[in-house]
């Protein structure tokens, strides 16, 4: 039997179109937009759900690769990414969290200008056939989480 998972919502075809704000950490209001197609499957009985995205965006033949994976006991997922851009930096933990009220909240930490920064992911299903996540760096400074990331998914019919 396999387990229902928070991430079930995302199985499937997906048009993504990203917001990127254009400068981070710097008090930017510009965003650069652009899409990508995505395509989300459930392996190992249920408890990892991977997807891999393309865009053109970023350079030709532009790939990532999310693999979500859930611990049952605790009902805590480790979500983990890699790229075609960053080769070098294959499947690292990126953020730890779980899922409250329909929302997904991860944390964890990336480097940015060098420097490791708190981390956050945020996940929600909009309606039955679109969803939003959105990335956000902590400002230590400012005391306040800064969103730099929005993707908006729109369900492919297949």
């Amino acid at each position: 039997m396999i387990p229902i998972t928070n991430f079930d919502f995302l199985v499937g075809k997906w048009s993504v179109l990203n917001k990127r704000l254009k400068e981070r950490m710097k008090g930017a209001t510009e965003w650069i937009e652009f899409t990508a197609e995505m395509e989300t499957k459930k392996i190992f009985n249920g408890l990892i759900v991977m997807d891999e995205m393309k865009t053109n965006h970023f350079g030709e033949n532009f790939n990532g690769l999310s693999i979500r994976m859930l611990n049952p006991d605790t009902n805590e997922w480790k979500i983990y990414w890699a790229d075609t851009y960053h080769l070098d930096q294959m499947l690292q933990e990126q953020v730890v969290g779980k899922f409250e009220n329909g929302t997904g909240e991860f944390f964890g930490k990336d480097i940015f200008e060098g420097k490791e920064i708190p981390l956050r992911f945020s996940w929600k299903k909009e309606t039955e056939n679109t969803a939003q996540w959105e990335q956000a760096y902590y400002d230590v400074q400012k005391k306040e989480w800064e969103t730099n990331w929005i993707m908006i998914f729109t369900a492919i019919e297949s």
